[in-house]
């Protein structure tokens, strides 16, 4: 029996076909899609940024290819493009996708439907809005690149550059936040500005379809003082007719959702900042007398524009910070609980008490 059962695996085995593995020098790598309104109604212009694989590895150059095409869906517009190369796509390394600022306009969902039920791309794609649209983006070369797309994977994910003014966004964050009640999605807009440089300094507060509000740079500064610990930034301060700069070296933020009857709905956030002196417009001899009037001034700064961009987003309708969610993990009735807050979100008032240490002014010489 043992015999017979051995015979019949190696014929099963002599059936087999193999895999259909395809070395690297029959392959294409994607590493960026971008993804604008089609020329006709409820068409996609799906843009590829290739990389294309060198066999000398000592090349400072790669070489770098664009395919568009323009199909009543995305799917077949990948299709369509496989006739365009003589060599296999591949999505594996693909970790940029830029959805156009007009698609973006107007209904984000079938776009990352589809990114998210694509098997051969990861769940860890980083998504943004391209203005003026996806294709000007993914055209974008910096002189300092040297892998196609490398710099603005490294801008996006925040493994290059840390700037205060770029939120990451992966694919799996944006489905949760599109499909959970309790907190609205953003994304991060990427202005192409000619051919070789791009600029990240603002965020698209989006309503579980498209966006509705593009907060301004240093609005898009405080957003992220406000949902990530540590913020390495500058923040200003001015005392009688001195302007300064502190650098914050660690910052925190919590809040807390007071919902008594008493004075009404309020959310009081708290804002610690530790920094340095880094600029003076003055000549004056920083002492321990000024550092505290430089803390003081920059507290009352943070509280006036922290607040104002509070009742901004509340007067939008949405909420990207997750009061929702903070809202109704403290409230255990699951069945009028979101219908409670969507009442009390409008007439919600915000106390914001940023404390500010400015401890030391540097080192001069």
């Amino acid at each position: 029996m043992r015999r017979l059962l051995l015979v019949i695996g190696l014929l099963l085995l002599c059936l087999t076909t193999g895999c259909e593995y395809k070395d690297i020098d029959r392959r294409i790598f994607v590493v960026a899609i971008g993804i604008d309104p089609g020329e006709q109604k409820e068409h996609f212009k799906v843009s590829l940024k290739l990389a294309i694989p060198q066999g000398d590895v000592t090349k400072i150059d790669e070489k770098m290819q664009i395919l568009t095409e323009e199909s009543s869906s995305i799917s077949e517009a990948l299709r369509r493009m496989k006739s365009k190369v003589e060599k296999e796509l591949d999505y594996v390394h693909c970790k940029s996708l830029i959805i156009g600022e007009k698609l973006a306009a107007e209904d984000i969902r079938h776009v990352l439907d589809w990114a998210v039920r694509r098997r051969d791309i990861q769940l860890i794609l980083n998504i943004a809005v391209g203005r003026p649209e996806a294709l000007k983006v993914i055209e974008v070369k910096p002189p300092s690149e040297r892998i196609p797309s490398n710099s603005l994977i490294m801008a996006m994910s925040g493994q290059g550059t840390e700037s205060p003014f770029i939120a990451s966004v992966y694919s799996y964050q944006l489905m949760r936040n599109v499909y959970e009640n309790g907190k609205d999605p953003i994304l991060p807009v990427i202005e192409a500005q000619g051919k070789e440089q791009f600029l990240i300094n603002k965020i698209a507060l989006l309503d579980k379809q498209k966006i509705r509000l593009v907060l301004s740079p240093n609005e898009t500064r405080l957003f992220n003082l406000l949902t990530r610990s540590n913020l390495r930034t500058n923040f200003p301060a001015k005392v009688d007719n001195g302007r300064y700069q502190y650098y914050s070296e660690s910052s925190s933020s919590s809040y807390r959702i007071i919902t008594s009857k008493e004075g009404g709905p309020a959310i009081r956030y708290k804002i610690k900042i530790k920094g340095i002196l880094e600029e003076s417009s003055t000549q004056e001899i920083v002492t321990h007398s000024l550092l505290r009037q430089i803390s003081d001034a920059g507290a009352e700064a943070l509280n006036q524009d922290v607040g104002a961009l509070l009742y901004k987003v509340r007067d939008s309708g949405l909420d990207p910070f997750g009061w929702g969610i903070h809202y109704g993990a403290r409230h255990w009735d699951n069945s009028t609980e979101f219908r409670d807050w969507e009442r009390l979100y409008p007439r919600l008032k915000f106390q914001v008490e940023a404390a500010v240490e400015v401890k030391y002014s540097g080192m001069i010489r």
